[in-house]
């Protein structure tokens, strides 16, 4: 049996055909591919979808303001908007309420006296200033719970130190500021 003209043409297009259906397969599957990528990754995007809203919350003392912003979404399918809520102003306690003692971690001599006597000055309760051992690199404040705010506001006098909740260390103050290598008299 010997192949004539015809034979190797229709091998050649049963050839073509196939190649042609697995590139159209390959492109199909591709564009698939990218399509479910695009949606993985839309839906993971950090920018607000649309009807999104933003909301900044005050909180104001009589030395502090601090602001926050929240963003909000709502469904895209509907049109209402969420209803404004404020949150509850915390009150900061008069300074003559807040008893605050200052330890020097310094090694600094008087230097917790000069201290405490600038807080008095600014009408806070002091008790007698102490050493503190061991040695700090950086100031400290601590207080007691409910005095947060009121350790928050006595910390713009001391924009070296970090504020910490340690309720254990305050047997009689409410806050106590631990001057550490990090404080600059003035």
């Amino acid at each position: 049996m010997t192949k004539g003209r015809h034979a190797s043409k229709a091998g050649q297009s049963a050839f073509l055909r196939d190649a042609t259906i697995m590139g159209v397969g390959i492109i199909i599957v591709a564009a698939l591919m990218y399509g479910i990528l695009w949606l993985v990754q839309s839906w993971r995007s950090p920018d607000p979808l649309p009807g999104a809203s933003e909301t900044t919350l005050v909180v104001e003392s009589p030395t502090t303001t601090r602001a926050m912003t929240t963003t909000t979404t709502a469904p895209p399918t509907t049109t209402t908007t969420a209803p404004t809520t404020t949150a509850p102003v915390i009150e900061v306690r008069p300074p003559e309420e807040v008893t605050v003692l200052v330890l020097n971690s310094v090694g600094t001599s008087g230097l917790a006296s000069r201290v405490t006597e600038k807080l008095a000055t600014l009408g806070y309760d002091t008790l007698e200033p102490d050493n503190f051992e061991p040695l700090l690199e950086q100031s400290l404040i601590w207080y007691k719970p409910g005095f947060g705010p009121d350790a928050n506001d006595l910390a713009a006098n001391f924009p070296d130190a970090v504020t910490e909740f340690n309720p254990d260390e305050l047997p009689e103050a409410d806050i106590v500021v631990l001057l550490g290598a990090s404080y600059e008299e003035e």
